[in-house]
């Protein structure tokens, strides 16, 4: 016999006579590979899972801005804002809003006061967020026009009532959300200047900070002529304030600065807190890398399980064809030929098993997305990798009978038929 050859005809040949042998007992074969089966339905799923973690949390970490350290009014209790006005501390305001502006590595800022209001061209009792800004909230939020302008800073000092609205709440209000149009927000009117670009959403309680739908938003101009509208009787003239570093390595020692100069101005009180979207995302990423682990190890016990299992049913094989080893054996194969058979069997069976767990893991990870709504992202490099998994379990789990085969004395064999 020649040497064995794993393509052309010799690979035709060796991957054929594997297929026949495994189909001699069917029921079996399904039964040894469905641990395959399984653990490669785990590998996919628990990385289609990873990945969509990670586009969610990348996306709403991007949403935020990654170079903005956003500084926000922490919601107190009445005896809480007693205790800090007794220690003349007024929450977030605008001197906090300036003194911040004179810290270094700044390329802008934002000022932000969020109210609810409604709007009475709905025609319902529902209300919606009403933000007054500045023009530097467009640049932190990385915000796109669909129609029209953004708010100026020549409708910040003259208290203009123009309003920027959302695409989602535009497309509800119809003629009357477009740009030129007059909403009534809590029966005053402002003209309608912009629509803002349509931004993605999520609904995921679970990710690290709850990010503002802006599709359903009015925002308006923080001006001093507004401030009856959207402060009355509130702790804080602001509700939230956002810096955008001038580079990524400016973000933390500008949030650092940033913290030691609200606790000077607000005599040590700590009626605010502090999110870094860069730092969220790095914190994001050390709990998916946990998350990755302890379900790998998951997918790897289930592997090794299903690895013994193709090795149990291997040894079978091997015991049950002692006579056909000792036959072939005897008209010029050697053990190299001998292991090749084997492995080809116990590799072609993981593959098959790799080939089913993949397809099922495919349908799982997208009934996860669809039932559950938890999002999940099938990649190229996933189904590789499991596929590649599911190959070197089989040539593992065969060695051993393969080569237990090959170290068979001929003679026994025949004698064993």
């Amino acid at each position: 016999m020649t040497r064995p050859d794993l393509t052309g005809t010799g690979g035709r040949r060796l991957w054929g006579q594997a297929w026949r042998a495994l189909t001699l007992h069917k029921l079996r074969s399904l039964l040894s590979t469905l641990g395959i089966v399984f653990a490669v339905i785990a590998v996919v799923t628990m990385l289609a899972i990873a990945e969509g973690a990670k586009q969610e949390t990348l996306e709403q970490n991007g949403r935020l801005g990654m170079n903005n350290v956003i500084i926000r009014q922490i919601p107190l209790s009445e005896a809480q804002i007693r205790q800090a006005r007794q220690r003349t501390t007024l929450g977030l305001t605008f001197t906090d809003y300036n003194l911040l502006h004179q810290l270094p590595g700044i390329a802008n800022m934002a000022a932000i006061v969020e109210v609810s209001a409604n709007v009475a061209e709905l025609g319902e009792t529902e209300a919606i967020t009403l933000l007054a800004v500045n023009p530097g909230y467009m640049r932190a939020m990385g915000l796109g026009m669909e129609q029209g302008r953004f708010i100026a800073d020549i409708d910040v000092e003259n208290a203009h009532h123009i309003a920027v609205i959302g695409a989602e709440l535009s497309r509800r209000l119809g003629p009357a959300g477009g740009v030129g149009a007059v909403v009534h927000l809590d029966r005053t009117p402002f003209q309608v200047v912009g629509v803002l670009r349509n931004r993605s959403v999520t609904d995921k309680e679970a990710l690290p900070v709850a990010d503002r739908d802006l599709n359903n938003v009015v925002l308006i101009p923080l001006s001093p002529g507004h401030r009856g509208m959207v402060a009355a009787d509130r702790y804080g003239e602001l509700s939230e304030i956002i810096i955008t570093a001038k580079t990524s390595d400016d973000v933390g020692p500008l949030a650092l600065a940033a913290r030691r100069a609200l606790l000077w101005s607000h005599k040590e009180v700590e009626d605010f807190g502090i999110i870094v979207p860069r730092e969220l995302l790095h914190q994001a990423n050390q709990t998916q890398r946990i998350f990755n682990i302890v379900l790998g190890g998951i997918a790897g016990i289930s592997l090794l399980v299903g690895g013994i299992g193709i090795m149990n049913i291997m040894l079978a094989n091997v015991s049950e064809r002692t006579l056909e080893i000792g036959i072939r054996r005897a008209i010029g194969a050697n053990q190299r030929h001998i292991i090749m058979q084997f492995l080809g069997e116990s590799t072609l069976l993981t593959c098959i098993g790799g080939i089913i767990g993949v397809l099922a893991g495919i349908c799982v990870a997208f009934g996860i997305d669809f039932f559950i709504h938890w999002r999940t992202s099938v990649s190229l490099w996933s189904v590789t990798l499991a596929v590649l998994m599911s190959i070197i379990v089989g040539i593992v789990s065969g060695l051993y009978p393969a080569v237990k085969a090959a170290r068979m004395d001929p003679v026994k064999a025949l004698r064993f038929g």
